[in-house]
């Protein structure tokens, strides 16, 4: 008897469960991009960016050379390279290159004017 009373309580707590499962899947909405706000959609795209930029950078794929990081490197080439290509004297992204000469460089030893870029943001890989 006190088998089957066991085997019921624990089909009862799971079926609680199952079904509190699905109640809490019926709240999630997809929100469509499209249809947030301009402000929405800036908030989601700087999240979004910082987050990406985070997770490479984690992996030692995102080695940027000012702060804030640049998004120029994300978007282009997935990630960013400018602190190691600026310390081998090589050029950097337009992006970075714009940041070190209103002084957003994060590099010890290196001054702006040292710092070669193009504004086409070309630099090497």
């Amino acid at each position: 008897m006190r088998i089957i009373a066991a085997v019921l309580l624990s089909m009862l707590m799971f079926g609680a469960c199952a079904e509190q499962k699905s109640d809490m899947s019926a709240e999630v909405k997809e929100v469509n991009f499209a249809d947030l706000s301009f402000e929405e959609q800036h908030a989601s795209i700087v999240s979004d960016t910082e987050t990406a930029k985070k997770g490479l950078a984690a992996k030692g794929e995102y080695s940027c050379c000012v702060m804030p990081p640049c998004n120029w490197c994300l978007i282009n080439d997935k990630h960013c390279n400018c602190a190691t290509h600026l310390t081998k004297g090589e050029s950097v992204c337009g992006e970075c290159g714009q940041s070190w000469a209103i002084g957003r460089g994060i590099l010890a030893g290196v001054e702006a004017e040292d710092v070669k870029w193009g504004p086409d943001n070309v630099h090497s890989h």
